[in-house]
């Protein structure tokens, strides 16, 4: 069965679905299982983090699932801890999940601040071609701007948490 989600366009990357699957809390198996059984039930985003310990698990459902890798949008994300080794987090994320890029890579939670410094980390991954579409979750719009002006480049995305959204949407 294959369902049709609605998309928005971003500069650089495939249209990005809406609606994604996301892995938080899910390792291992369950993890694997889960992200077979929503590929076959048609979703194609996929939502996963460094943080979530779960990206190979991830790659290897993809792989599996004999759905080609450009009909999957794959995020991940950075984690704050992490934000001084923002190049070497990608380079794990993408050989964990197998991938040559990630369609959208986010900085998961603004660590300390905006940190332009980071996002200028975010913008040369997009240039190098190693994350098609770059952007931020969990950030006010006062940090964006911040980003921004400093750089020049707004972020793509502001992934925000929904939690009054019923259980059976979800939301990462």
């Amino acid at each position: 069965m294959t369902q049709s989600f609605p998309t928005v366009p971003l500069d650089g990357a495939p249209a990005m679905p809406l609606l994604g699957f996301g892995t938080w809390l899910m390792n291992g198996s369950e993890c694997y299982e889960a992200v077979r059984t929503a590929l076959d039930a048609g979703y194609r985003h996929i939502d996963t983090a460094a943080i979530y310990r779960n990206e190979a698990e991830v790659g290897r459902a993809l792989r599996d699932s004999g759905v080609d890798r450009d009909e999957v949008f794959v995020t991940t994300k950075l984690p704050p801890p992490r934000a001084d080794q923002a190049d070497q987090v990608l380079a794990g994320s993408l050989d964990a999940l197998g991938v040559d890029a990630v369609d959208l890579w986010l900085v998961h939670w603004p660590p300390g601040g905006a940190r332009p410094d980071v996002w200028e980390r975010f913008v040369a991954a997009r240039e190098a071609g190693r994350a098609r579409a770059i952007g931020v979750s969990n950030y006010s719009l006062e940090q964006v701007d911040e980003l921004t002006e400093a750089t020049g480049v707004t972020p793509q995305v502001d992934q925000v948490s929904c939690p009054d959204l019923p259980a059976t949407v979800g939301a990462s």
